[in-house]
């Protein structure tokens, strides 16, 4: 007994407990309701339409005492919201369930006192908000679920954009260290060979025996020296180039030994015969000494080729036969065969003579040393020469003698002031962007332009030349003209400079064949 009671007793207070749950569903469920009459109502005023509201009223005793706070009723309250759960998913397949099927779900135990019409719409009401509701939890959960989607295609599309932008940012990053590498390491150097270019010039000189005040106008540059005039004679003997045939001959010498105790005179023409009885004269008269010899020179008779023979011994044919061995003629070299030519003065000769006289006075006026007190001579000879010749054209003669008189002017003057008077001129000639190469005083050539002796003055025009170059720090060349040029286009830029003789363009780093884009970067050297 007490066991069962026991039990009694707890399965009241479980029905209790129950009780207060469903009552609690039901207060909640009511409050639903209470929140959908209410906005009912509130829709009935923005229509002007009236609706009675109806309050269910639950008493608290009614709950404690209430069965359906039991176990089972807790089992039947969940198989509800099954059916209810089922009829809201009907609900969304677009059936309409019938009003029997909530009749189950009631709100308040006192349903009977409304009418079944406003009940029906109440229970409307209930599960078409509770239906909404759900809907929109179910929305509310896709939409979590699209936001969860589309966040993570957000972060896989951003970690895309960030690594499409993180490459841009590298690629970008690269071209400007090139762009910066090359605006700060990019170079050019132009060495150039400067050509040689010569400068002529002339410089006037005033010679003066004393110092004389320069005069106003007067462009010449006075130099100390001396202006005289000397008289000269010159002589010599010219040989007579022309030639006439006049026979042949047989030309040779031969030496006449004496092996007798006594002299031995020989006339001119004494024979002499070869061992092949070939005939020779001698030309002069000899006397030939006891143990002694005499050479003399020969001819013959007939002259013929034939006669001029090897070296042999002659014999004397006009002596006594016992002393032809002791007296002999011996040849050392082969007679010699001619054609005999006579000499005579040709025109050519004589004019010969008389072109040399100028050289041969100007010669003896240059060996006149005493007369050179300065360093440089100019020499004038007055013409035409007085020339005086011994033979005409036409004479048989060997030579002749030819005889030249005239009057010399002697003007010298010191060097180094001429010198120093073309340097200073080719300071001034000289451009700013060239320099002076090589000045060879040796260059220095000098015409006499005038001569006055009774004033003793002359003038004197210097021709001199001398060699310049670009100096090296030479602004030749525009190099903004350069910028950005490619190497063939600056070799066709340089070939139209005529200073420059050769150039060698060198770029830093070697694999650029372009001008930098700055002018500071572009270096020009000249090299000397």
């Amino acid at each position: 007994m007490p066991r069962t009671k026991k039990n009694e007793s707890e399965s009241d207070s479980k029905k209790k407990t129950a009780s207060k749950k469903a009552a609690k569903t039901k207060t909640i469920s009511a409050k639903k309701v209470k929140s959908t009459k209410s906005e009912k109502k509130s829709a009935s005023k923005k229509t002007g339409k009236v609706k009675p509201v109806i309050v269910d009223v639950i008493n608290d005793e009614d709950l404690e005492e209430s069965t359906f706070f039991s176990d089972d009723a807790l089992g039947a309250d969940e198989l509800d919201f099954q059916k209810a759960q089922d009829f809201f998913l009907d609900l969304e397949e677009g059936e309409v369930p019938r009003v029997d099927q909530t009749a189950d779900i009631e709100v308040s135990e006192s349903k009977e006192d409304f009418k079944t019409a406003e009940e029906t719409d109440k229970q409307k009401q209930f599960f078409s908000d509770l239906v909404t509701e759900i809907k929109q939890r179910k929305e509310s959960g896709q939409d979590e679920q699209r936001e969860a989607a589309e966040k993570t295609y957000k972060n896989k599309k951003s970690i895309r954009l960030y690594r499409s932008l993180a490459w841009k940012f590298l690629i970008l990053v690269g071209l400007l260290a090139a762009f910066v590498f090359y605006f700060s390491f990019s170079k050019l150097t132009i060495l150039i060979t400067p050509k040689v270019e010569a400068m002529n010039d002339t410089l006037y000189l005033k010679i003066a025996n004393t110092e004389e005040e320069v005069r106003p106008g007067d462009a010449r540059d006075q130099v100390s020296g001396s202006v005289n005039e000397l008289s000269l004679e010159v002589e010599k003997e010219y040989a007579a180039t022309g030639e006439e045939f006049v026979g042949e001959e047989i030309i040779g010498k031969v030496r006449i030994i004496n092996n007798y105790s006594r002299n031995q005179a020989l006339v001119a023409s004494t024979r002499l015969l070869s061992p092949d009885n070939k005939l020779f004269r001698i030309k002069e008269a000899v006397n030939v000494p006891a143990g002694g010899e005499v050479t003399v020179d020969i001819y013959a008779d007939t002259v013929s080729r034939e006669m001029a023979i090897a070296p042999t011994r002659f014999i004397i044919p006009g002596l006594w036969v016992g002393l032809q061995d002791s007296i002999y003629a011996i040849s050392d070299e082969a007679f010699s065969y001619q054609q005999k030519m006579e000499k005579y003065v040709k025109a050519s000769d004589i004019q010969l003579a008389k072109s040399e006289a100028y050289d041969l006075l100007l010669e003896k006026a240059k060996s006149l040393k005493t007369l050179r007190g300065q360093d440089e001579v100019l020499y004038e000879i007055n013409t035409p020469i007085d020339i005086e010749i011994n033979a005409a054209a036409g004479d048989k003669v060997d030579s002749f003698l030819a005889k030249a008189q005239a009057k010399v002017l002697v003007v010298s003057f010191a060097k180094d002031e001429v010198e120093q008077l073309v340097a200073s001129k080719l300071k001034v000639l000289v451009p700013d962007d060239r320099e002076l190469v090589e000045f060879n005083p040796d260059s220095l050539s000098y015409t006499l332009e005038s001569y006055d002796i009774e004033e003793g003055l002359a003038t004197i025009k210097a021709n001199f030349s001398s060699f310049m170059i670009l100096n090296s720090d030479a602004d030749v060349i525009d190099k903004e003209k350069l910028v950005n040029l490619t190497a063939e286009q600056i070799r066709t830029y340089l070939k139209d400079y005529p200073e420059i003789s050769d150039y060698d363009l060198k770029f830093y780093p070697s694999f650029i064949k372009k001008a930098p884009r700055l002018v500071d970067r572009i270096e020009i050297k000249i090299k000397k």
